[in-house]
């Protein structure tokens, strides 16, 4: 059993610390450029200041090719905050006001809710962690561009790095925020990681190592309040004189302060073995809780402001429900819900903490096999209405519309199976100094 005495593990000293988008800072350095660029007029009866000298200028048309300083910043802002990120990695070069220009944490928000907010999701990617066919032991981690698995007839998947020295079954995909991916590694060592920087960082270890009777879920999110990403662990291990047979202990890791810190513990039941998904500030588990006749299948939620506990109330399924997975979708919890297999119903909650806003979005049949495997909860919906869903060992598109079933092929994909699939979108958000050498 791990050290209940440990309140805190601090990050090494020679380890970067920080992100782009949670440094303090009073000004940006494109907010200070737009003062500099735009002064106030001063009052009649004060002497006007003559504004600064063109050559100390450091806005972002200095030291531009002629051609481009033509253009006020703003346009450039603007432009420039539609790109992809691999375009921008490239334009860092242009100039050093542009490099400054596009790791500021002011740009770098910019570019997100941007990218959140564009209809065509021309940045968003499908993370699948994937099984070698020949050697089962064996896991990689790919992404595939999400428009692509929709309309092109071969997807091209490429390859995450990640400092793992061999991809096995136990490493497992987090879950994905602004850009970030959380990745657990044999489930006690844990990165955070932007694939399209190329940019990690290793948490601080607490010394756990996975053994029989114990078991550790992760869950990874935003806290809006203080702008901090965070982590939580919640470390599992039995216990004879526990009503469940397991008791629990939680850690937060904030990514803000680089350190873990330990809270209340889990109040209700056992954490089903799956990461908690993130929504709206709160993190949400599948939780199997004992009782009389049994375990009952519930939903907690762990606010990441307040780290508070409740349970979110559930729709009524009716008659014959039976598995239920929890899951993310449009930014909205999800519930699917199998009635054997035979069929399952897609539940979102539309407004989150609100009962009453659950609503059932979709019926989706089982193919016909002989055993089915059952579906994910979906990954995203189509603006033409076309589900996508990890279903066994492959992605599955579904049209209710035509009631049709498609897998799309992706390259190479008969050398592994699809263990994990979650949406990311590229970002320039980073889990390192804003200073860091790129």
């Amino acid at each position: 059993m791990e050290n209940q005495n440990e309140e805190s593990a601090s990050t090494q000293p020679n380890q970067r610390l920080g992100s782009l988008s949670l440094e303090p800072q009073s000004t940006s350095s494109y907010q200070q450029t737009q003062k500099r660029n735009h002064p106030e007029s001063p009052p009649p009866d004060e002497s006007h200041v003559p504004p600064q000298s063109p050559k100390r200028s450091k806005n972002v048309n200095s030291s531009l090719p002629s051609f481009l300083s033509i253009f006020p910043q703003e346009i450039i802002v603007e432009i420039l905050s539609n790109l992809p990120v691999e375009s921008l990695l490239r334009f860092r070069c242009v100039a050093r006001s542009w490099k400054s220009l596009i790791t500021d944490p002011f740009f770098v928000k910019k570019h997100l809710e941007k990218t959140l907010n564009d209809p065509k999701f021309t940045k968003n990617r499908v993370l699948i962690n994937t099984g070698n066919t020949q050697n089962q032991a064996q896991i990689s981690i790919k992404s595939c561009s999400l428009n692509a698995i929709y309309e092109d007839p071969i997807v091209n998947s490429a390859g995450i790095e990640y400092p793992s020295k061999k991809g096995s079954r136990f490493d497992w995909i987090v879950g994905s925020c602004n850009g970030l991916i959380c990745i657990a590694v044999r489930q006690d060592t844990v990165f955070l990681l932007n694939p399209t920087l190329r940019v990690f960082k290793r948490l601080p270890d607490l010394g756990f190592k996975k053994r029989r009777g114990c078991y550790t879920v992760y869950g990874f999110g935003f806290d809006a309040s203080v702008d901090d990403y965070k982590v939580v662990r919640v470390f599992c291990y039995q216990s004879k004189g526990f009503e469940d047979g397991y008791e629990s202990i939680v850690r937060v890791y904030s990514l803000r302060t680089s350190c873990w810190r330990r809270i209340q513990d889990f109040p209700f039941g056992i954490p089903c073995d799956e990461a908690g998904k993130h929504v709206d500030g709160s993190l949400n588990w599948a939780v199997f809780r004992g009782q009389e006749m049994g375990f009952s299948w519930i939903i907690v939620s762990l606010d990441l402001a307040q780290e508070t506990y409740t349970e979110v109330l559930q729709p009524g399924y009716g008659d014959g429900a039976s598995e239920k997975t929890l899951g993310i979708l449009e930014g909205c919890l999800c519930v699917l819900c199998n009635y054997g297999r035979l069929y399952a119903d897609i539940w979102v909650m539309r407004e989150y903490g609100k009962r009453e806003s659950w609503t059932k979005l979709f019926t989706v049949p089982y193919m016909p096999d002989p055993v089915p495997d059952f579906f994910s909860t979906p990954l995203f919906v189509s603006e033409s209405g076309e589900i996508l869903f990890h279903s066994g060992a492959k992605l599955i598109l579904y049209n209710p519309k035509e009631k049709m079933f498609r897998i799309p092929v992706i390259h190479d994909d008969a050398a592994f199976y699809v263990e994990q699939a979650e949406i990311y979108v590229e970002s320039l958000v980073s889990p390192t100094l804003i200073n860091q050498n790129w």
